[in-house]
């Protein structure tokens, strides 16, 4: 009996201690420098650079091109994808690559609650990529390929057994069901959208997409998980990238490249509330939220050569620097005024951070 007292309290305190272990782990943000080819790990705690990972010095090239980042939500792995290395990168919590699956220019990606799945699109930056979506199973960073019968599948989200993706080809939505893995596809009415991502409300019942040629936010009602309806279509802005809700879900922030401004809008009317301007803006392109929802921090390309297709060409906007290094943005939500800004390297994409499903 007293061996077996030693051996409950051994692991008693071993729980207790990573539990503490992870608790005082800083709440870490990981951002693409995709022409650098690399990824910089900053503490929004303490708005830092932590570290960098130099994709190179792991054996990729160059013009490996990491795009976006989606993290577990308890820190123990994270993701990227590599549009130039045509794979999917599993990173452990010390920074190591465990994993990776091979796929065509993987564009964004999205972590499946209750579920082992990782849902990837196709780079904006693939003229004619595969009509397809990749589900990879977290685990073992194996995968199979979904169609979803329009080209250029580009947004995703998940909801509900559900995943979202859009074409920035022609203006369709495709709800993919998790379980038997149809596609149903919803035409989506107005101009020439160009779908760029999704995302999903807290309480999962809206879809809110970004449009970059028709500048639109889109709004579409998730009643019924299989066929998304839309509500809702009002001016955000040429350009219009990744949108993201408020932690409390009252308010939907987008980043519009053209004007270099983040839109703030009501979550309940869909009316827009608020323009964020800087000169530290240089073409944003996404924003994450501090845990707390005080702080927003916004990604820059300060360059305009993302899309591979012409169409979308001819919104380009002025910038002393173009090209140069980029920095990621820290604004104070409450006064929404930029009140810092970490120069980090060339052509910021995406970000991500623990959250919560």
């Amino acid at each position: 009996m007293r061996a077996t007292s030693r051996l409950l309290l051994t692991v008693v305190v071993s729980v207790l201690a990573e539990f503490t272990t992870r608790a005082q782990e800083p709440q870490l943000l990981y951002v693409c420098v995709q022409d650098d080819a690399k990824i910089a790990v900053v503490s929004m705690g303490s708005r830092a650079v932590v570290r960098t990972i130099d994709l190179q010095s792991l054996g990729f090239s160059a013009t490996a091109k990491p795009h976006y980042i989606v993290v577990e939500p308890d820190g123990s792995h994270w993701y990227v994808s590599l549009i130039g290395e045509n794979r999917i990168l599993k990173f452990d919590r010390q920074d190591r690559v465990v994993g990776q699956y091979e796929t065509e220019v993987p564009g964004m990606l999205a972590l499946v609650p209750d579920s082992n799945l990782l849902v990837a699109s196709r780079s904006m930056s693939a003229v004619n990529p595969p009509k397809r979506l990749a589900l990879v199973d977290r685990r073992s960073m194996t995968g199979e390929e979904i169609d979803v019968l329009f080209p250029r599948p580009h947004p995703v989200a998940v909801s509900a057994g559900y995943a979202y993706t859009g074409s920035l080809g022609v203006n369709q939505v495709a709800a993919v069901s998790l379980d038997d893995q149809r596609a149903a596809i919803v035409p989506v009415e107005g101009p020439t959208h160009a779908l760029v991502q999704f995302t999903i409300s807290p309480d999962r019942r809206t879809l809110v997409g970004t449009s970059e040629i028709s500048g639109r936010l889109l709004v579409f009602d998730l009643a019924d998980p299989a066929r998304p309806t839309l509500r809702a279509s009002v001016e955000a802005g040429k350009m219009a990238f990744d949108p993201v809700f408020t932690p409390d879900g009252r308010a939907v922030w987008v980043p519009v490249k053209s004007t270099n401004e983040l839109v703030v809008f009501d979550a309940a009317t869909w009316t827009e509330t608020a323009r964020v301007t800087s000169p530290a803006f240089a073409e944003p392109h996404q924003i994450v939220f501090s845990p707390d929802g005080s702080t927003a921090f916004v990604t820059n390309n300060n360059k305009m050569d993302h899309m591979a297709d012409p169409a979308h060409a001819g919104h380009e906007t002025a910038g002393p620097t173009r090209g140069g290094p980029a920095s990621l943005v820290i604004v104070d939500v409450a006064s929404r005024t930029v009140v810092g800004a970490i120069e980090i390297g060339r052509n910021l994409t995406g970000m991500g951070t623990r959250g919560r499903w």
